[in-house]
């Protein structure tokens, strides 16, 4: 009996490679994110702490600036922790070096941080970049009060993202009467856009398992 054809290999090797390829991508992408993550913060503490014991410990610079920050919290919960981060915060806000963009930075975190509020709100169909074409777009804030006193009707803030990047975009100020509200939760939203429309949500059936969907990947690699 003769083996397997060499074309039927070679089908086989290039099936074999590319769901590999597609099994290992997340992986790689999910370490490479963290690790990047884990060295920038790790660095904010851990390169002082080189020069200063002359060897770099990884990890070292992120734990302590994990208990950095708890302990900030921690004393600004009592009086004379609060008395002091009050009085270094009033010189920081009037500051002239400081002042604009301390106060700026503040209220951004405040915001976001503080109030427990999402950045998207909701998601929505605007015309963008022409009539004719529509982006997705991410309503930040349900009302502009200066737009809405110069256009004389209310306003959205929204916010388009970038393919596939969306770290990057283009904040709007759009009519209200111009946004189309999508059934997308911002997840779906942000997956149709990171793949340029290639993933699309799922609307019927059970939803999508999380993570990789091996039996899929095994089934569509074999046809």
């Amino acid at each position: 009996m003769s083996g397997p054809h060499p074309v039927q290999w070679r089908r086989k090797l290039r099936r074999y490679f590319f769901t590999g390829l597609v099994v290992l991508a997340p992986v790689g992408a999910t370490i490479a994110i963290l690790v990047w993550l884990f060295q920038k913060l790790d660095a904010i503490l851990g390169d002082p702490l080189r020069g200063l014991l002359g060897v770099r410990v990884p990890g070292l610079g992120l734990v302590l600036l994990a208990v950095a920050i708890v302990l900030l919290g921690w004393v600004a919960h009592y009086t004379i922790g609060r008395q002091l981060i009050t009085w270094w915060n009033a010189f920081l806000a009037r500051f002239p070096l400081t002042a604009r963009l301390y106060n700026a930075t503040s209220q951004i975190v405040q915001t976001f941080m503080g109030d427990q509020r999402r950045i998207f709100l909701r998601t929505v169909l605007i015309e963008f970049p022409t009539p004719g074409s529509f982006a997705l777009a991410w309503v930040t804030s349900e009302d502009n009060p200066f737009a809405e006193a110069v256009l004389g009707e209310p306003c959205v803030n929204v916010f388009v993202a970038t393919t596939p990047n969306p770290t990057s975009g283009y904040f709007l100020i759009v009519p209200k009467r111009k946004t189309t509200p999508v059934d997308l939760s911002i997840e779906e939203g942000m997956k149709l856009v990171i793949s340029a429309g290639a993933v699309l949500p799922q609307t019927t059936g059970s939803p999508p398992p999380k993570g990789l969907d091996l039996a899929t990947l095994l089934r569509k690699s074999a046809l």
